[in-house]
């Protein structure tokens, strides 16, 4: 119910209608006391007027929006305590919003780009005041005639529950959710530290919803929407909107990422390249940064001599006894000098008992000190290196990046899910996998991933593993999964092998210290990007 009506006198301020009603309150056209015209007046609602984490929200929208000097952003003019009842008087804007324009089903792409990029703008505005708008959605995007009939006009409103960037977690003690679930960020749905990307991914759901007449997650109770948002991948709007060109899957691939990192720059960047896609059909390019470059040395490993090994701790994967190969028994390590400095790598890509290196690169030249990992005495020993190059050594490698960009890093430089860090390998002539990471994490759980040519040698691969439990779960984002565990000479192993394409090309070994297989099953793979 409203609790005001036509012809109320409140705060100074005439009630004439009103204009509409949300979760925190209800927004009311008002006569300005003073000025002769109209303002808009929310008021919060008096059920929430004891609980101090709303009161707190609604607060803060005067002092935090007041801030903010956009075309595109509604102004606020006053704001109040009236009677024990919390009250803002904003820029009253004559037209409808986002949501209302959707009821027919989805708008044309040019004024849904129109709408997107002038959100984006005010968005990137709040973000350079150090501001998040946390409930970015058609509902609380303003539409109407600009003056002289020039073109729609687009204002964003609602910064109720924004809050300064740098702010801590205060507002959200009580685990209540504000955001509306359909357009929520996955980091705003597991606890996580909500950012400006946040916001980029609200407007990201918002341009999918204006451009396919429905948001990229449809499920209809909260608990499956949240999954969603966590969990599955993103759909592909072009098999979903007529007309919509392959390029927008990449936009939204990128600009839904689970992992924020892994968006656009900025809102406007996101608009930008959706608008490249739709007129050129160009998809944007997943950023590189810390690229090796012309002058700076390969940041790969280089594989030194080989101790071959075979009994139950070794798995062979060309199936012949003594060939060196990428195997679970693996305790090889391999510590590369990078630009940086020496910077310690798990290698672990061929047979168990492999030695490790120390690759010291200095203008072309490589020295190696070798040890070896599976016992406490050094064996020392040399070996013939190739000059280092100026090729990206990542290069062959990033289509199973882009398989799994919330996982692995874009670059030697960056990290993936959870602080993983890779080193790139290259392959001895007998594996069987084609391109390989060896990856650690912030609690030194291991990952090696590695790509083969078809599903057909992974599975010649498998049929080499020694015998153990499977299990065949779902991945985080909904993936098939068979899962192998089996005991190396380091402890427990898993092998992940995906049943359906592309991923199937793709298999996964993971070793965790002091962890059993269903704790890496429990804690790792069940959470995992995967």
């Amino acid at each position: 119910m409203h609790e005001l009506r036509a012809g109320d006198l409140f705060a100074g301020y005439r009630i004439e209608r009103v204009l509409g009603a949300g979760g925190m309150g209800s927004v009311y056209a008002a006569r300005h006391p003073r000025l002769p015209r109209l303002v808009a007046v929310k008021l919060l609602h008096s059920s929430y007027s004891a609980d101090p984490v709303f009161r707190g929200r609604f607060e803060r929208e005067a002092d935090l929006a007041g801030r903010l000097d956009h075309p595109n952003i509604v102004a606020i003019h006053d704001c109040g305590n009236e009677d024990g009842r919390l009250w803002i008087a904003m820029q009253y804007v004559a037209g409808s919003d986002a949501e209302t324009a959707l009821r027919t089903g989805a708008v044309a792409p040019r004024r849904a780009l129109h709408i997107a990029r002038s959100t984006a703008d005010a968005l990137d505005c709040a973000h350079t005041a150090g501001l998040l708008h946390r409930d970015v959605k058609p509902a609380n995007i303003l539409l109407s005639e600009s003056a002289g009939g020039s073109g729609e006009r687009v204002l964003l409103t609602d910064f109720g529950i924004a809050k300064a960037v740098d702010e801590g977690a205060a507002l959200t003690e009580t685990g209540t959710l504000v955001a509306t679930l359909r357009y929520a960020a996955p980091e705003q749905l597991d606890g996580r530290t909500a950012g400006a990307r946040s916001d980029q991914y609200s407007l990201a759901c918002t341009l999918f919803h204006l451009l396919a007449g429905r948001p990229p997650f449809t499920a209809t109770h909260a608990g499956a929407l949240i999954g969603a948002h966590l969990m599955q991948p993103v759909p592909r709007i072009s098999e979903i909107a007529a007309g919509m060109p392959a390029a927008m899957d990449a936009v939204f691939a990128r600009a839904l990422a689970k992992d924020p990192d892994h968006r656009f720059a900025s809102c406007a960047a996101m608009v930008a390249a959706a608008s490249t896609a739709l007129t050129t059909g160009t998809a944007p390019a997943r950023p590189m940064t810390g690229l090796v470059g012309p002058a700076q040395p390969i940041d790969h490993l280089v594989r030194g001599p080989q101790v071959s090994r075979v009994g139950p701790d070794a798995v062979a994967g060309t199936g012949v006894a003594g060939n060196p190969t990428f195997g679970v028994g693996n305790r090889a390590e391999l510590d590369t000098a990078t630009r940086a400095g020496a910077r310690r790598r798990n290698a672990g890509w061929w047979v168990a008992g492999a030695l490790g290196a120390v690759a010291m690169i200095a203008i072309g030249t490589v020295i190696l000190s070798i040890r070896d990992s599976g016992s406490t005495g050094a064996v020392p020993t040399s070996a013939t290196v190739a000059p280092t190059t100026t090729v990206d050594a990542w290069a062959a490698a990033r289509p199973t990046i882009a398989m799994f960009p919330d996982l692995l890093p874009a670059s030697p430089d960056s990290a993936g899910y959870r602080e993983l860090r890779c080193s790139f390998a290259t392959k001895s002539a007998e594996a069987m996998w084609d391109t390989g990471f060896d990856c650690t994490d912030r609690e030194g759980l291991r990952v090696q991933v590695m790509a083969h040519k078809d599903s057909g040698t992974v599975g010649r691969f498998v049929a080499t593993l020694p015998a153990g439990a499977t299990q065949q779960p779902r991945s985080r984002y909904g993936r098939p999964l068979t899962v192998h565990s089996f005991n190396g000479s380091t402890g427990p192993w898993l092998l992940v092998r995906f049943d359906a394409a592309p991923y199937s090309t793709v298999l996964l070994q993971v070793y965790w210290k002091g962890h059993t297989h269903q704790e890496m099953i429990d804690q790792w793979l069940s959470t995992a990007p995967l």
